[in-house]
């Protein structure tokens, strides 16, 4: 393969960590991300950074007693604030991330969450949100 075809990787900014993190997902039509992990002691931790120029400044931190594993925007109304996350005890739950708490809450199964995805949110699709995990 021909290297100066292939895709490149530039980072702007990094952090350090005291977490594992097992998802990030952009905030739809900001310079924001979610950080979807889970803490050493088995907590979750739900931080949301704002990108500047030079720094990434961290805007919201929640903590859960579950670790979290999966997000999704997907279903989200067209403002892009609600967060569906799945965590390890297998909930599924959606944060407004504008009101910084969480408005829905279901037990979705047994065991961890390992995904989740969602449709018909952000003025995308037709029809109601929905969230599959």
């Amino acid at each position: 393969m021909d290297t100066t075809q292939a895709p490149q990787i530039i980072e702007h900014l990094h952090q350090s960590l005291n977490l594992t993190p097992f998802d990030t997902k952009w905030i739809p039509g900001t310079a924001k991300f979610c950080l979807i992990g889970q803490l050493p002691r088995a907590t979750g931790i739900l931080q949301v950074y704002q990108l500047n120029k030079t720094e990434l400044k961290k805007t919201f931190e929640i903590e859960k007693q579950a670790g979290f594993k999966c997000g999704t925007f997907g279903a989200s109304p067209s403002n892009g604030q609600h967060l569906a996350l799945g965590d390890f005890d297998g909930n599924l739950m959606i944060m407004d991330l504008e009101k910084e708490k969480v408005s829905y809450q279901t037990k979705a199964h047994q065991g961890i969450v390992n995904c989740v995805d969602g449709i018909g949110g952000l003025g995308i699709c037709s029809g109601a949100p929905e969230l599959v995990t």
